[in-house]
């Protein structure tokens, strides 16, 4: 419980600073929130100010872990454009909106484990690949996981017509699964949700993983999408190993 504690510092640590690091855009902060008991449903929220207008932002993502869709009725979006706005106003406005849908799902009960986290202020660190064992503890690594991302072109929507840069989707694949070569077909392609609609770049930023008292692991890696003016915001992907 410990390890989980100092890995969940960490991660507010280490994300807390991601706004000032694109030159143009900015690229939003990430909470996880936690899983239901089952491990059918993940809960994160993300949370910024926006370059063009300094407006604080809020929002909470409800993820079916078996479609890999949003729940019905979410996500829960919150922008705050009062005077006397600000960042906590926006969280808090957010949160109380999903709470909900958190209570219902006990998602506060399970935090599941980040088993990786990958960030763009890291220098060197690999984009596309992330490596991550299931257990928090010291020593060498046992049976990791390696997810890999792929890029590739998609018709460009019609919200995202006037963009000068070609708009992608991505795929995820599990290159490695409990430390032996997993090379067959992707174990999950995803077509972009419609508020990635316009992405024109993808990093892997992280990885949760959550063991279901029955019932078989879930992986979840934690994708930033990057817009043509390089916002960077987050999607969630459930991986089955």
């Amino acid at each position: 419980m410990k390890k989980r504690l100092i890995l969940s510092a960490i991660l507010g640590a280490a994300l807390a600073g991601l706004p000032g690091m694109s030159l143009a855009g900015d690229i939003a902060n990430i909470q996880p929130i936690g899983f239901s008991a089952d491990g059918k449903v993940f809960g994160f929220q993300e949370f910024g100010i926006e370059e063009s207008g300094g407006v604080p932002y809020s929002n909470t993502y409800f993820v079916d872990t078996d479609s890999g869709q949003y729940l019905e009725g979410t996500p829960f979006h919150t922008e705050m454009t009062e005077k006397d706005a600000n960042l906590s106003k926006a969280r808090r406005q957010n949160l109380t909106a999903a709470r909900s849908q958190m209570d219902k799902y006990d998602l506060l009960t399970n935090p599941g484990l980040i088993a990786a986290l990958n960030p763009p202020t890291e220098l060197g660190s690999p984009s596309k690949t992330i490596r991550y064992t299931t257990l928090a503890s010291d020593g060498p690594p046992k049976s990791p996981y390696t997810l890999s991302l792929g890029e590739m072109p998609v018709p460009t929507p019609k919200d995202c017509a006037s963009i000068d840069k070609r708009v992608l989707g991505f795929s995820l694949q599990m290159i490695e699964k409990q430390g032996a070569p997993n090379r067959q077909a992707a174990r999950q392609a995803t077509a972009v949700p419609a508020d990635r609609a316009c992405s024109v770049e993808y990093r892997i930023g992280g990885a949760m993983v959550y063991q279901p008292e029955a019932g078989n692991q879930v992986h979840i890696a934690l994708i930033l999408a990057f817009d043509a003016d390089r916002n960077g915001r987050w999607i969630a992907v459930p991986v089955h190993p």
